[in-house]
């Protein structure tokens, strides 16, 4: 697997960004785990491309303007906060719906395909979280999960007012989830806020 991470130049902070390569492909490897039980097949998460910048540079980063998008919002809360969305185009969601269902995309109804996304998002999310809080020792608790969908640029304009006090920093995890008939692609970001981004950097002052 080909990995790799970037940095937008206007971004200043001073964490290790191999830290959230090597968070990214644990969070990865235990929501593999957990699909792949759920589904009784090998399921795998690659996270290709890491990248960071600040949170409003990522609606022009991606250029996906008016794509119709699915997304799930969760926050988490506790010694530190820190905000996580996970968004897939329309169509990739109903891919991963059909999926999980295992009913045919034609055959989903609205309530069972929010239904598999929001179960999809407690558990990948779910996973990133651990990873997260295994490294920094901090006590982060998940709220439940909202799904929306709209335009990218739109579910990105609303959710990214909060970010703009809270955080100057958005991690982006380009996701695949692999199967034997085929691969769906996503995007996982985290916001952090400042007080998680001083532990994650008083943390990479130790990191080998």
């Amino acid at each position: 697997m080909t990995e790799s991470i970037t940095q937008n130049k206007d971004t200043n902070n001073s964490i290790d960004l191999e830290i959230f390569l090597e968070l990214g492909s644990i969070g990865a490897g235990n929501a593999a785990t957990s699909l792949s039980e759920i589904f009784q097949e090998q399921i795998s998460i690659q996270v290709p491309k890491i990248h960071t910048l600040p949170p409003h540079l990522v609606p022009k980063f991606y250029e996906k303007h008016d794509v119709p998008t699915t997304a799930i919002y969760m926050q988490l809360t506790g010694e530190a906060d820190c905000d996580i969305l996970l968004m897939f185009e329309v169509k990739e969601a109903k891919k991963i719906a059909a999926m999980m269902t295992m009913i045919p995309v034609e055959e989903l109804d609205p309530e069972m395909e929010a239904s598999a996304i929001e179960e999809l998002g407690n558990i990948v999310i779910g996973s990133f979280l651990t990873a997260l809080s295994d490294f920094t020792n901090v006590n982060l608790l998940p709220t439940p999960p909202q799904r929306t969908t709209d335009s990218f640029d739109a579910i990105l304009d609303s959710f990214l007012i909060k970010q703009l006090l809270d955080s100057d920093m958005a991690i982006i995890f380009d996701t695949y989830f692999k199967r034997s008939d085929g691969n769906i692609s996503g995007i996982l970001m985290l916001f952090p806020s400042r007080k998680l981004q001083s532990v994650l950097t008083e943390k990479a002052k130790n990191w080998v």
